[in-house]
């Protein structure tokens, strides 16, 4: 049975972006920066709903304004 990428537990690189709302491109310059935990299965890059959440929750808060 499939399941569609929200109830998944681990994501690839493009349903991670679908699901996340950001780019495939910052998802992977996080990745090359240690920001996004990656895993791989063979040749498989999988990012976990986990790590996923993780890197979303540290992204800085936008509600705070810089002083000028």
């Amino acid at each position: 049975m499939l399941r569609n990428a929200a109830e998944k537990l681990a994501l690839t690189v493009p349903e991670a972006a679908l699901l996340s709302s950001l780019g495939q491109t910052s998802l992977y310059k996080a990745i090359k920066e240690g920001r996004l935990r990656i895993r791989k299965y063979g040749t498989r890059t999988i990012i976990t709903r986990a790590d996923l959440a993780s890197f979303l929750e540290g992204l800085p808060d936008a509600t705070k304004q810089p002083e000028l």
